[in-house]
């Protein structure tokens, strides 16, 4: 996580949304809004007895026995609130923070004293003689003390973190431990007298248990966010749109009136009255349709955001203490209103008027024409739609080694002749084109072979979808899509090619379901009917000059990762094709690359690329910062990878020309 994430701290996580003040007691809803404890309390005396709506996004809140005070309480908001006090200010040029010219007095004796010192634990901040006074006491001689200086310096951020907030309401003391058996954090009191004879484990342990799988589920909420964002933009789209497209059909009704006789006039004036009852209703229709899409936009971001904070800020114990709420929002918000908004796109439609060819008085009506209604292509499929399997792992960035622990083909002469391209499926099955032999072959993943499928073209690339297709290349400007079966259910025809001769190559498919193909120099983004949505690239293009043997790859963002085998780089594009940066270069030192091959993200959006002529796998940042060397020649015996994936249990799965290496 970003270490700047701190600049992300709003009021929204800080203060009370219902006072509008700093946190009294404050309390975590199902939702992840937070509240003071008062404020719920009056809200509940405003309601029927145990009802509670949120007051942010309107959710139904079942309240425990014992009302707000029974709801978990946020531990978190005061940490935030002190590591966002202590970070460094940015001051004006010629202008004195007043703290640092008159000093932070001490919020412990009345003697006005500046304080020089500051405690974790008590969040006080102490004078000299405070501080001895404080050391002198048993219960405070263990606590962390540190300089108001390193907290203006930024130096004690790390001890604020790592502040432990989360105490036990029975007993006051810290909570060390997990009941699995309740679900809830507990102290060391609690482990000897009330969950005794429960399954508990320590409170790190059970973080990093939970923690994983919340990691995991975030980043399907981030990309949900996305396509709420981008749901928005497609209705506002729609809605700047009908203004024009209703002055066209009232112009179009308004001439075929004017070439009739003078009785058609009173039809056709009634038609555009029509036409603009109707207008006034969609256009409501829309505005909630964005109203509440907004709302789940909002809803998403909040999540996501709460979760950031308790993964970057939050102990182990806080972390555990929202652990079951946050991973039911997160599920919630992952799937919410997506039904809705599939029904609602059915229901969104353009205005038009249909001609009549009779010119007679008693046919006015139809001579006029019928207001007619047909549905929007861009809306027929909202954000709920088939994307490309993606990985949940996450390559080490520290230089831990990976291990060979499995290799396929290598004992089998002629079971693979070149293979260019890997995928896993859904299922968790391995998908591997093999080029020499014109087929594709399937493997479980433990490497036992399952089948293989014969093809009529030598493929180059496939991509596994998440309802079960596969996107196949290598056939002239065509996309083979089969199904679980492997049987070819339909072609989709790549229009517009610079290069006839070349086939299609790179292949992969990004959060909306839209088709990213390369043919030669250039790279085609297809709707998910095929249509040509965009193109990058082309001979002479400058920075999307590209060579013409290009794999692809998309990442969480939608972004666009192109690797280029002539040019000896990779270069990404933003989700409309602007150019973005370039990373590696020619050459065989740490971030050069000789003849990339594939190339896939990780959970994080880092990049994995296949080096081939270098014998290595490389990983790049996001932003193509150059990392590490996660496989190499000397160290792994690696000779030309090409396809390289990652299986469903974590396993970095690489092919050479005639085997299957696994890596974990």
């Amino acid at each position: 996580m970003a270490s700047n994430a701190i600049s992300d701290i709003t009021d929204e996580f800080l203060v009370c949304q219902v006072c509008l003040e700093d946190f009294k007691h404050p309390k975590v809803l199902p939702c992840l809004h937070t509240f003071c404890q008062p404020c719920l309390e009056k809200l509940l005396a405003t309601e029927p007895v145990g009802k509670l709506d949120c007051p942010t996004c309107r959710q139904d809140v079942s309240l425990p026995q014992n009302g707000a005070q029974g709801l978990k309480s946020n531990f978190l908001v005061g940490k935030l609130r002190d590591i966002l006090q202590q970070q460094p200010q940015q001051q004006p040029k010629g202008e004195t923070s007043p703290a640092r010219e008159d000093g932070v007095p001490c919020t412990v004796c009345e003697a006005g004293n500046s304080a020089q010192f500051y405690c974790v634990e008590c969040t006080d901040y102490l004078c000299e003689s405070c501080n001895k006074v404080h050391r002198g006491f048993k219960m405070s001689r263990a606590h962390k003390v540190v300089t108001v200086q390193d907290l203006r310096s930024g130096k004690a951020a790390a001890d604020l973190r790592a502040r432990e907030t989360s105490k036990c309401e029975d007993h006051n003391e810290l909570n060390k431990f997990y009941c699995d058996t309740c679900h809830r954090v507990i102290c060391l009191h609690c482990v000897v007298t009330a969950h005794k004879d429960h399954q508990y484990v320590e409170i790190e342990k059970a973080a990093e248990r939970e923690g994983a799988k919340i990691k995991a589920k975030l980043t399907t909420v981030k990309n949900t966010a996305d396509l709420h964002q981008n749901w928005i933009q497609d209705l506002q789209s729609v809605k700047d749109e009908w203004s024009s497209q209703v002055q066209r059909t009232e112009e179009q009704i308004r001439k075929q009136v004017n070439s009739i006789i003078e009785a058609a006039k009173k039809v056709g004036n009634d038609r555009i009255a029509q036409l603009r009852v109707m207008n006034a209703a969609r256009e409501k229709q829309l505005q909630a349709a964005i109203e509440a899409a907004e709302m789940d936009l909002v809803s998403a971001r909040s999540c996501v955001q709460f979760t950031d904070n308790v993964l970057e800020y939050g102990s182990p114990a806080e972390l555990m203490s929202v652990a079951g709420e946050l991973t039911e929002r997160l599920d919630q918000t992952a799937n919410e209103k997506k039904a809705d908004k599939a029904e609602m796109a059915k229901d969104l439609v353009n205005l038009t008027v249909e001609p009549s060819t009779y010119n007679v008085e008693q046919e006015v009506s139809k001579l006029v024409g019928e207001i007619t209604k047909t549905l929007i292509p861009m809306l027929s499929s909202p954000p709920t739609l088939t994307t490309q399997v993606r990985p949940n792992m996450v390559i080490s960035k520290d230089g831990g080694s990976l291990k060979r622990i499995k290799v396929v083909g290598e004992n089998r002469v002629g079971q693979f002749q070149s293979l260019e391209s890997l995928a896993v499926t859904a299922e968790g099955d391995i998908v591997a084109t093999d080029y020499g032999n014109s087929r594709l072959q399937f493997w479980g993943k433990d490497g036992s072979f399952k089948k293989k499928v014969d093809l009529r073209f030598k493929p180059c690339c496939v991509a596994a979808l998440t309802n079960g297709e596969l996107l196949v290349t290598g056939d002239g400007h065509k996309i083979h899509v089969l199904d679980k079966q492997g049987r070819e259910s339909r072609v989709i025809q790549v229009t517009g090619a610079a290069e006839k001769d070349e086939h299609t190559v790179g292949i992969a498919v990004d959060g909306l379901g839209r088709i990213i193909v390369t043919i030669g120099h250039q790279v085609f983004k297809l709707s998910p009917s095929g249509d040509v949505m965009m193109r990058i690239g082309g001979k002479d293009q400058g920075q999307q000059h590209f060579g013409s043997f290009l794999r692809v790859a998309v990442n969480s963002r939608n972004q666009i990762i192109v690797s280029d085998w002539h040019k000896d780089k990779m270069m990404m594009f933003d989700p409309s094709g602007r150019y973005l940066f370039t990373c590696g270069s020619p050459g065989s030192g740490p971030g050069q690359l000789y003849s990339p091959h594939c190339v896939i993200t990780d959970s994080e959006d880092d990049i994995i690329v296949a080096d081939f002529c270098n014998h290595r796998v490389s990983l790049f940042s996001r932003d193509g910062t150059f990392i590490r060397h996660v496989l190499t020649k000397t160290e792994h015996s690696l000779r030309g990878p090409m396809g390289l994936a990652v299986t469903c249990d974590g396993h970095l799965i690489v092919s050479e020309s005639k085997t299957i290496n696994f890596f974990l």
